[in-house]
């Protein structure tokens, strides 16, 4: 009898086991919050099939899932160089890569409401315009930006900027072109993220930029930076800063107007509340390059606990066959004096006294080996002034 309870828990165990979802993407980065039960995601492991290929309109041939998506503004032939190898470089004045998970021909359809990113950045060169650089956007309508044959009143689109400038922000847009912005320092400011430096050229950089419904009322959005692993799994993730929308303060229109003419929605600063088709990844007159991309729907009540090891147990992880685990997937920012309160837990624009997110604050432990992110220079070094603090990594 106990040999058949005993082989009855181990079968039991097994079978959870097989449900745990990984606590790193395909790439071996750290995951803050668990998968959405029975959802599709997308990675850029197809990257590295050793296939080097271009990307013009008819989709990347290499996607298993379909998504690739291009809507790229200007003249180049290919939009998009893939290397076999991992990497993809936008080539075109106006680069606009989309993972369009609406694409007809796709064997799976998914839209994106609570979303995860993780993705690599390198800058090429010096130039390009500056509210370019690593620019990632959530939530956006596939048909929105201008594209052919596209509704500009579909372009509702929250935006998280590594910029050209040096500077971070979160974008805001609902009726493309029109967008208005926040850092740190409140609704209309953009706050330097390298000490005064620009984004600086030839070093990995990485983004998570994560986005989900607070409540019913209220977005929520958290990007972070790992600036110091040169793109070395799980990486090492600072806090940049985080911003939430209730409809108050934040418009979506330029110049930050309240209204918006020409679509069946007029308030510019309203929540972008509605799930999106497509995440954007974009630049302007310039050719970076991106790697170990990812991209989740997430449970945003689902965080992998500290002290986990490669998997969580809960039963929110598991995933759709398109899931990246199983297919060949405001903020307070640096100011000039260096002092990051987004870094210490306050978050201005959000409830008062709201503490970290609960993402970093439980996942990360701390360390003290690394320099803040906020002064490097052009090479990313850190500045002399800068003392070593307590950032969070694995």
């Amino acid at each position: 009898m106990r040999k058949c309870l005993g082989a009855a828990l181990v079968a039991l165990l097994a079978s959870v086991s097989a449900f745990a979802e990984d606590a790193t993407d395909v790439f071996g980065f750290q995951k803050f919050y668990q998968t959405k039960s029975g959802t599709y995601s997308w990675d850029s492991k197809h990257w590295a099939d050793g296939n080097a290929r271009g990307i013009n309109w008819d989709g990347d041939s290499g996607d298993p899932t379909g998504w690739t998506d291009n809507r790229s503004a200007g003249d180049a032939n290919p939009f998009f160089k893939i290397d076999g190898q991992g990497v993809m470089q936008m080539m075109s004045s106006g680069p606009r890569f989309h993972i369009n998970g609406q694409q007809s021909w796709a064997a799976h359809k998914q839209k994106f409401l609570n979303v995860e990113y993780t993705g690599y950045f390198k800058r090429d060169a010096l130039g390009g315009e500056n509210y370019g650089g690593m620019v990632v956007g959530v939530r956006s309508g596939a048909l929105g930006h201008g594209s052919s044959g596209g509704d500009n009143c579909d372009a509702h689109t929250y935006y998280a900027r590594f910029r050209n400038d040096g500077k971070w922000d979160f974008e805001k847009e609902w009726k493309h072109p029109g967008s208005y912005y926040r850092s740190g320092t409140g609704v209309g400011s953009q706050d330097p993220l390298w000490g005064g430096a620009v984004l600086p050229v030839d070093k990995w950089i990485g983004m998570k930029y994560v986005v989900y419904n607070k409540d019913a009322s209220t977005v929520r959005l958290e990007v972070y930076i790992d600036s110091t692993t040169n793109a070395t799994p799980p990486g090492k993730w600072e806090l940049v800063g985080v911003a939430e929308d209730a409809g108050q303060d934040w418009s979506g229109a330029s110049g930050g107007a309240a209204t918006i003419d020409g679509c069946s929605y007029s308030d510019a600063k309203a929540a972008i509340l509605q799930a999106g088709d497509a995440i954007v990844m974009r630049s302007d007159n310039d050719h970076p390059y991106y790697k170990f991309v990812s991209v989740r729907e997430i449970d945003p009540t689902a965080l992998f606990e500290e002290g986990e090891g490669g998997s969580s147990s809960s039963s929110s992880s598991s995933q759709g066959p398109g899931s990246s685990s199983s297919k060949p997937s405001p903020s307070s920012s640096a100011s000039n004096s260096g002092v990051s309160s987004s870094a210490q837990g306050a978050v201005p624009g959000g409830s008062g006294g709201e503490t970290a997110p609960a993402a970093i604050r439980r996942t990360y432990r701390p360390s003290l080996e690394n320099v803040p992110v906020r002064h490097f220079d052009l090479l990313g070094r850190p500045a002399e002034k800068d003392a070593p603090q307590r950032i969070y990594g694995k």
